[in-house]
């Protein structure tokens, strides 16, 4: 992951929608999207709630 990717990784963890995320982070809501869809690609998953668990579990490891 680019550390942009990590950073909207992080917060997809919270209890926070996409475009709150991306006004914490200071991005478009189109360069979100951008970041989650990488994120996706990169994580083999396909919906928000699929990424998150799949996060966890790497967290744990």
């Amino acid at each position: 992951m680019t550390p942009a990717e990590s950073r909207l990784a992080v917060l997809m963890l919270k209890p926070m929608s996409l475009q709150d995320a991306s006004r914490h982070l200071g991005i478009s809501i189109e360069t979100a999207r951008t970041h989650l869809k990488a994120l996706f690609a990169k994580t083999q998953t396909n919906r928000q709630a699929e990424l998150v668990i799949r996060l966890l579990a790497t967290a744990r490891q």
